[in-house]
């Protein structure tokens, strides 16, 4: 059922891309995708997790008067027990505290594109943002937690095409670890292209990921081209990282056994 479900809404989604792509002006093309986006999380997610859109603060930020030095985040999902500050009716800054998961929103992915948002994930993940060496970061108010090995932000990219083959763009990732002398889990967690695949960093997603390390030890990347299961592959990566994050209990094994994904590439 879940996967028939997601699979008519990235189809709806995708037929909301195009009607949004005919708009004449670039900022109309943008925003209906953000939306449409927003719309599918709004119904999907927990009542635990808000939504959002603007940057990410810590207790080090300072105010910036040149806004070219701002990230600004399409979309941020944060603990509906936090605050968050309101800069406008549409744009807010959230504490890192708060902050379970990114994700930047593309009319068509390309490379330079996603390596602007992998910079944003650096950013958010290990430096800027969070300016202490560790991504990690307590879940609970600071003063509070004495251990803080949890689990780091998880950011994402959802686009609704690509400016090459899809299994070029899959390739994107592991040259832009290099590229941005980063390491992998710095990096952004999963990029869903809608209708025509999905790749994520194996260890983000250890639930369906673990036979595939254990086949392939030095893997660090994973892709699958389809037309549809997109949404589903994103929805249950989100899920598993909201259990880790938020303590949710969910079984994505369970939810995912029985579905048919095509031949799994690893990287």
């Amino acid at each position: 059922m879940l996967e028939n479900h997601l699979n008519a809404i990235e189809e709806v989604l995708l037929a909301q891309g195009k009607v949004a792509a005919k708009a004449g002006h670039p900022n109309l093309i943008g925003g209906p995708k953000e939306w449409f986006i927003r719309d599918f999380l709004n119904d999907h997610l927990p009542a635990t997790v808000k939504i959002g859109q603007g940057e990410v603060v810590d207790s080090h930020s300072k105010a910036r008067s040149d806004s070219s030095t701002k990230n600004q985040i399409d979309i941020v999902l944060y603990s509906h027990n936090f605050p968050k500050i309101a800069y406008s009716k549409f744009d807010s800054a959230f504490l890192k505290e708060s902050v379970v998961s990114t994700i930047e929103i593309k009319s068509k992915i390309s490379k330079g594109k996603l390596k602007e948002a992998c910079k944003a994930s650096i950013n958010l993940k290990n430096r800027g943002y969070i300016e202490v060496p560790d991504p990690r970061r307590p879940n609970e108010p600071v003063g509070q937690m004495i251990d803080l090995n949890l689990p780091i932000v998880s950011s994402y990219v959802v686009a609704y095409d690509v400016a090459s083959q899809f299994s070029t763009a899959a390739k994107w990732l592991p040259k832009l670890v290099s590229e941005l002398k980063a390491s992998p889990e710095n990096l952004i967690d999963m990029m869903t292209i809608l209708g025509r695949g999905t790749v994520w960093r194996l260890a983000s997603f250890p639930q369906l990921g673990e036979k595939l390390q254990r086949q392939h030890p030095d893997a660090i990347w994973a892709y699958i081209e389809q037309k549809d299961k997109n949404l589903l592959l994103l929805f249950l990566h989100m899920l598993s990282r909201l259990n880790l994050t938020l303590h949710m209990p969910f079984d994505v094994l369970g939810y995912a056994k029985n579905v048919r994904f095509r031949s799994v590439v690893v990287l």
